[in-house]
């Protein structure tokens, strides 16, 4: 199982401490790492995976993730097909709708429709090959090199099922949970059947919050602010799946308490917004094994690799955990 990391560069954050974080993490195991693309509580992800980018030899780089609404996808396919030339081909396309980065300045994320045309057009761009609607015909990037994978970022059923129709991997955005992990492969299995397409086809990794230590009150307190920001998502979801009944008025707390500038904020007020019991549903807290202990069954749905999230002091040693605790028994059973 690959395991990458999640970061967001906060304002106090130094560009370049996030490339010396992105260094250790390819030391310390990862397979990959995901900088938020959210331009007015976080500084520029594309600036800081250039610096990566030349600074590191193998890890993958993606953003985690951007949108086809506030850059359009011509951009999107000309900024990556640059990072992957620069990076030697190590470049993952990280695409969402759209959410902390669109409503503060007015606009609504993707839909649907435009999600999966702005990933085709992508595709596209990035092989060379011709996209219809430019001013004058159809219309091509002259950088275009080859295709580079484009992994959606989803947690609802529509969109689950379009990442089995058209991803090349999918970013489960749900919570460390078997059931509604499964829930979610599910959705994408049946979207992939649709397309006529196999699972084989598509990698499968799961996002979600880490924190370990001895002292769980510590652990939930470390990611409640990750875990938030997922209640308040899930609070806009027109249907609940019955297995998220029981944490509605977490969604609807988090939902009333959230602060877009301070998304993914360890400092964020809205964090105490969450009950212990929900932070215990969508992120790993606790022991380094009873952490492994969830990854391994999670992994016996069929993911391919987990995203880990964690607050941002002391990240060394954070990843140095994460390195004896989880990547280093992961790989040893691989």
């Amino acid at each position: 199982m690959k395991v990458g990391l999640s970061l967001g560069i906060s304002q106090r954050e130094p560009i370049m401490h996030n490339v010396e974080v992105v260094q250790a993490a390819e030391e310390l195991g990862f397979d990959s790492v995901w900088i938020a693309d959210v331009q007015l509580s976080m500084k520029d992800c594309f600036t800081a995976l250039t610096l990566c980018a030349v600074n590191t030899s193998t890890i993958q780089l993606s953003t985690g993730v951007a949108n086809p609404i506030t850059r359009h996808p011509s951009i999107i396919a000309n900024s990556f097909t640059a990072l992957n030339e620069i990076s030697n081909g190590r470049a993952l396309i990280g695409l969402g709708t759209g959410w902390t980065g669109v409503y503060p300045i007015g606009l609504k994320p993707a839909t649907i429709k435009q999600l999966e045309e702005a990933v085709i057009t992508i595709r596209r761009l990035c092989s060379g090959e011709e996209v219809e609607g430019g001013e004058k015909g159809p219309y091509r990037m002259v950088t275009g090199k080859g295709p580079i994978p484009i992994y959606i970022a989803a947690n609802q059923p529509r969109m689950l099922q379009l990442c089995g129709r058209v991803a090349d991997g999918v970013i489960l955005m749900g919570g460390a949970n078997e059931e509604f992990t499964s829930w979610q492969i599910d959705l994408v299995r049946k979207g992939a059947e649709e397309a006529g397409r196999s699972m084989d086809e598509i990698k499968l990794h799961l996002w979600a919050a880490i924190a370990i230590s001895d002292d769980r009150d510590q652990a939930r307190d470390d990611v409640s602010h990750w875990v938030a920001s997922q209640a308040e998502t899930f609070s806009k979801w027109k249907q609940l799946p019955e297995f998220l009944h029981p944490y509605k008025a977490d969604f609807e707390s988090a939902s009333k308490a959230y602060d877009r500038l301070e998304h993914m904020s360890q400092h964020a007020r809205h964090k105490s917004a969450v009950s212990p019991e929900l932070v215990d549903y969508l992120a790993f807290v606790g022991t380094a094994d009873e952490c492994l202990a969830r990854i391994l069954k999670l992994e016996k749905l069929g993911l391919d690799g987990v995203t880990l999230a964690f607050r941002a002091g002391g990240r060394r040693q954070r990843m140095e955990i994460l390195n004896e605790g989880i990547i280093k028994p992961l790989k040893d059973l691989a």
